[in-house]
């Protein structure tokens, strides 16, 4: 009787663990976390959705549903738990230039058979819009000397950060978070002139990012101007009109300023005479322009000697020295 008693204890107890194993397999759940895109967060182009998965048997597949302005984007795949039951991976999440922008909902879920996974819901806002450099100063090409002044006019709704370098190298000041850039470059350092490159690079929240590079030369010696003709030594002739020629040496032909070759007839005692005509403005070899222009033959307008006076200035806005010859009428 004894052992009929301890037989059905033992049966009993027997079931009840059958029980409990089989309330556990019923009752198995998994793990899901979302690692990132977190809460608020900006997403752009190219993203990423991060999870992690624990408690996981057989293959898993991971669905992260997307609904905003634009409508419902589903995007998904399968992953296999390691020997811990584990899962770190991502789905990627990518959008174009003609999703509308805006807040956006993510529902990510995990689906195996025979498990259960809670599902998790993050609220984020999408930009997908690179900002826009609306001006930019330094122009390309252009001559710069002295203190280099950068200013840029940035159109972004959610901008982030902007960053200034010449020659990929960061200047002092040269980061900001406004929509108006202003930094200034600082060559004194430089022993020679030449090319540089200012950079200017602008992040938004979504990290959509817009380069604007533009190329200056640093010119910071003054062009020399040299009165080719009429010269000290030259008489010129009554009666007809006087050529001139000047030569204007910088760092390139390209650099002189055209506009800025002056040249003026002057009375020995400074009195204005007239300012002479451009004729044209040519190369001269790969450092030089040569002016031409002339003084047409006007009665009584030149007297016996004048003074030709020129002067010069570079893209840069370097000053030449003024050049003056004493010029003979007979």
């Amino acid at each position: 009787m004894k052992i009929e008693m301890l037989n059905l204890r033992w049966l009993l107890r027997s079931a009840g663990v059958g029980l409990v194993a089989g309330l556990v397999a019923v009752s198995m759940a998994g793990t899901l976390t979302v690692k990132s895109p977190s809460d608020g967060q900006f997403l752009g182009l190219k993203n990423n959705i991060k999870f992690q998965i624990t408690g996981g048997v057989k293959v898993v597949l991971v669905k992260a549903t997307v609904t905003g302005p634009s409508g419902t984007i589903v995007v998904s795949d399968n992953f296999t738990p390691d020997g811990k039951g584990e899962v770190d991976d991502q789905l990627d999440l990518n959008f174009n230039e003609n999703t509308a922008e805006g807040d956006y909902s993510i529902k990510v879920e995990a689906i195996e058979p025979n498990n259960t996974y809670a599902p998790t819901t993050v609220n984020v806002k999408v930009d997908t819009v690179k900002p826009k450099v609306l001006s930019f100063v330094p122009s390309d090409n252009s001559y710069v000397k002295g203190l280099v002044k950068i200013r840029a006019k940035l159109k972004e709704t959610n901008l982030k950060t902007w960053e200034v370098k010449v020659d990929n190298n960061p200047i002092p000041n040269n980061t900001g978070s406004n929509l108006d850039v202003s930094t200034d470059w600082d060559p004194t350092t430089l022993l020679d002139d030449g090319k540089h490159t200012i950079s200017l690079e602008a992040k938004d929240q979504a990290d959509n990012t817009q380069n604007r590079s533009v190329t200056v030369t640093l010119d910071r010696a003054a062009p020399v101007t040299t009165i080719a003709y009429p010269r000290s030594d030259t008489n010129v002739q009554r009666g007809t009109t006087v050529s001139v020629v000047v030569d204007v040496r910088d760092a390139s032909s390209g650099s002189v300023d055209q506009t800025g070759v002056d040249v003026i007839a002057r009375k020995l005692d400074g009195t204005y005479i007239c300012r002479v005509s451009r004729v044209s403005v040519k190369a001269s070899g790969s450092d030089a322009i040569r002016w031409t222009g002339r003084i047409r033959y006007i009665a009584g307008q030149l007297p016996s000697q004048f003074k030709l006076e020129a002067t010069s200035v570079d893209k840069a806005g370097n000053v030449a020295t003024k050049q003056v010859v004493l010029v003979t009428v007979r």
